[in-house]
């Protein structure tokens, strides 16, 4: 019987090999570099590069300056963020895996931009109709401000001129929107988090208000995960020679997969609100209005378990309660890109370039409706909604054709596995600084995580199918808003742990692959930390 705290060959993890073939690549990471510690250079080289970016994104996208920008442009900044990720390292591995990840967003964001997709002829910003149309009369001089009952119009926003400082905001705007707010392609956001504090009428203090217990439980939550992680499962979670996965139990499984989970979460959570912070505080001091520097543009990052319980689904965990960074590259770049363009897939969903934002369904008044365990976006085909029909509201008046429903896994697939891969950039950044060079590294050493993201279509296509069969059936005895109370809870309560099983029983390739890594270790010269649960439940003040 092997020993629980034996060392296990990585390439002996029957629950990666079989995804990944033995392609050797330690001679290709041997001809790189070796990493050097992070320094001031790689700051301006990382923020330098994002403001040429801006810089050229305010020029004409026509003509010679198009070449320039496909042709010169795009492989200057491309390479400088592979250099960020090849040739540089943070002493903290998951800090590191997470600025390698954004290096990748950034680079596929260049083909985005400066290759296949102009933003000029592909993005629209969103804005108040009086901004360019004031109301007839009107004494103020920046246009009408509308009153708190009425309803404010937004038109899409003509496309600055070149060469102007109009257009180098612009610009701005775009490159450091990750999800575009204020875009006509700004993520799905959940009901809640386009209602108050984040409207365009919202004060910070409001926002604020809202925001700093969520950011203090984030905190809390994530420091006694923090204290699991390297007190309870170190063993686990120390890298290399970590004790196999198929060895824990299913409540350790099912801790350790929310302690994994979590670090990724506050982390995001915690940048985000730091930037936020400051780009509103600079605003105010400065007097700028727009989608970075008030409260509207800021709105929550994640959905709440409150919506996922009434709209339960793995579709709405994937577009509306996670984050959506990645939703706008993924999208023209997988489900149009490739799968359009090039596979000639047939086009379903939204184009490139959508005419009007994202707007949420009408609220049903009726909260006992069964209606409400759908998103009102339910039935748009998306990556996150590869299949639909009648039975969906909001969804097509009949049945798509089984070659149509093909096309469409097929382009969700190549999404999710362009996402799997953008994560993968970070487990490339961690493999070059921790693997020794002297050792074998295969593929199945850096596609670790991928296969966590290419089983999710499964899931979602499972989940539509089942949505569908029983909604038709449903509909021959149940009416629309009829429904009883114990049903619309049966419904939610059976969605709920669906959602969750799926995703905990996928996540042991995400949590196996990020521990394997070595993502969490604090051997070594890694620094420690102060925590406050961890010194108040175990007496270990810095882990």
């Amino acid at each position: 019987m092997v020993s629980l705290l034996s060392p296990v060959n990585s390439s002996s993890s029957p629950s990666l090999s079989r995804w990944n073939p033995q392609i050797p690549l330690f001679e290709l990471l041997a001809k790189l570099p070796e990493p050097h510690a992070k320094r001031p250079t790689d700051f301006l080289i990382a923020f330098g590069t994002i403001f040429f970016m801006q810089l050229m994104l305010s020029t004409p996208h026509t003509g010679g300056w198009a070449l320039l920008r496909m042709g010169i442009v795009a492989p200057i900044c491309f390479g400088a963020f592979t250099y960020l990720i090849t040739c540089r390292f943070e002493k903290d591995d998951i800090t590191h895996w997470g600025s390698s990840i954004l290096s990748f967003i950034y680079m596929m964001r260049i083909l985005e931009y400066f290759v296949f997709f102009p933003p000029e002829q592909h993005c629209h910003r969103i804005i108040p109709k009086t901004q360019l149309h004031p109301p007839v009369g009107s004494l103020e001089p920046h246009g009408h401000c509308p009153s708190e009952d009425q309803t404010e119009v937004l038109i899409p926003e003509p496309v600055p001129r070149p060469f102007t400082l109009a257009k180098f905001y612009w610009a701005g705007s775009l490159m450091w929107s990750y999800r575009g707010i204020g875009w006509a392609h700004q993520c799905p956001l959940p009901r809640s988090s386009t209602q108050h504090p984040y409207t365009r009428k919202s004060s910070f203090r409001s926002w604020l208000k809202m925001q700093l217990p969520y950011y203090i439980a984030t905190y809390l939550i994530e420091d006694f995960c923090r204290a699991i992680r390297n007190i309870v499962g170190k063993d686990f979670f120390s890298g290399p020679n970590q004790i196999p996965y198929d060895s824990l139990s299913l409540s350790q499984r099912a801790v350790y997969s929310i302690a994994v989970v979590s670090r990724v979460h506050s982390g995001l959570i915690i940048a985000w609100f730091h930037t936020a912070v400051c780009m509103i505080v600079l605003g105010k001091i400065l007097g700028w209005k727009g989608e970075l520097w008030e409260p509207w543009g800021w709105p929550p990052m994640f959905g709440s378990l409150e919506n996922l319980w009434v709209h339960p689904g793995l579709s709405t965990m994937w577009s509306k309660t996670w984050h959506g960074y990645n939703r706008r590259w993924l999208y023209v770049l997988g489900w149009i890109g490739i799968g359009e363009n090039i596979l000639g897939l047939t086009h379903t969903g939204i184009s490139s370039h959508p005419s009007i934002p994202p707007q949420l369904g009408h609220q049903r008044n009726n909260d006992k409706s069964s209606g409400n365990s759908s998103p009102p976006e339910s039935g748009r085909v998306s990556p996150f909604h590869p299949i639909t029909s009648s039975g969906s509201p909001g969804g097509p008046n009949r049945a798509i054709s089984t070659k149509l429903v093909i096309s469409n896994l097929i382009k969700s697939f190549i999404t999710f596995l362009l996402s799997g891969l953008n994560h993968d950039a970070g487990s490339l950044a961690l493999l070059i600084k921790n693997h020794p060079r002297t050792e074998p590294v295969y593929l199945s050493n850096l596609f670790r995580l991928t296969p966590f993201f290419i089983l999710q279509p499964v899931g979602l296509a499972f989940e539509a199918l089942i949505k569908s069969i029983y909604r038709t059936n449903k509909k021959r005895f149940v009416g629309r808003g009829e429904e009883p109370s114990w049903l619309v809870f049966t419904e939610r309560l059976v969605g709920f742990v669906w959602t969750w099983t799926w995703l905990g029983w996928t996540a042991r390739y995400f949590v196996e692959g990020m521990a394997h890594l070595g993502a969490y270790r604090r051997d070594g010269d890694r620094d420690m930390y102060f925590s406050l649960l961890g010194g108040l439940v175990w007496g270990k003040w810095m882990i």
